[in-house]
Parts: structure tokens; sequence; C-alpha cells
């Protein structure tokens, strides 16, 4: 990652300080996540998901890090080659993992789960229904890509 310049907005000395942090940097080198591109405050973020039969090795999300981190980030599900958002049979399936990546809700332009700013501003009793998953400014970035991470390497997750 890049270094921090004084002259980013403080959104992005954030986003570029939680991505040099050796904990983030850790899950690259696992070849866990990996930065694409960044446009400030679009970023494309590739997440590693555990082999299934017909799924691809890795699914990218267009990330939106507006007012990071006293607000979440939000996520769309991105087709790289057709630079847009992914259509419903390539997005990941399973019960929970589903749930997370619809492209019912919100037209499948956002993560429906407690860590994504889309989502969580629709469900604020979130926040004290569970606290565990929930984005709160005192998170990072490592936090948040490894909620995506498990979800994509759990049981749960069928492919597409």
């Amino acid at each position: 990652m890049s270094a921090i310049e004084p002259s980013d907005p403080p959104d992005q000395r954030s986003f570029t300080a939680d991505a040099n942090a050796p904990c983030f940097r850790a899950g690259v080198v696992r070849q866990d996540w990996t930065i694409e591109k960044v446009n400030w405050p679009i970023v494309l973020i590739t997440i590693a998901a555990a082999p299934r039969k017909g799924g691809p090795d890795s699914f990218t999300l267009r990330c939106d890090f507006t007012n990071f981190p006293a607000d979440a980030p939000t996520a769309t599900p991105w087709d790289v080659t057709r630079d847009a958002p992914l259509t419903e049979s390539q997005r990941p399936k399973g019960e929970d993992v589903g749930m997370v990546f619809r492209s019912n809700w919100e037209n499948g332009l956002a993560l429906y789960c407690g860590y994504d700013r889309v989502a969580l501003a629709g469900h604020p009793n979130w926040l004290t229904e569970h606290p565990n998953t929930t984005w709160t400014p005192g998170r990072d970035l490592t936090w948040w890509i490894s909620r995506v991470w498990d979800l994509l390497n759990s049981d749960d997750y069928e492919g597409i």
C-alpha cells in the first residue's frame, strides 16, 4: 500500500494506515485478500474463497470507504471484467453467505450485514442486538475484511 500523504483526506489516511498495518499485510501475504485498485474513496478488494465445485477462487468487492472509520464501508460484489455488480448467478451461495451477498436487497449494491454502512443505516438495532458483528468506529480494515473472508471460507459457503 502507498504511503500516507498529509494532503490525503482523513478517511483515506485512516484507510492507508490500516492497509499498511501488520495484521492486514499478513492477510495479503497469506493470499487471503489483496487491494486491486484505489480510486479514493472507491477501493477494489479481492478476497479468497474456499474451493467449491464450479466456484471461483476469489470474489472482488467494490468498496466505498467514504468517512472511514467513523462510518463502515459499503461494498458491492463486483465483476471486474464487466465493471459492474455481480449477477445473481455469480454471487456466493449458502444460507448465511447468500443472505449477506443477496441481490434482492438494495439492488444488490450493498452487503446485507452489520458491517456494511448501507445495511447498518437501515438496521440501527443491530448495534445492540449483534454488537460483535456490527461496525463501530473503533474497528479497522482487517476486522472488516476478515468478516467477509470468514464467510467465503466457512462450511456455509457453497460456491456460486
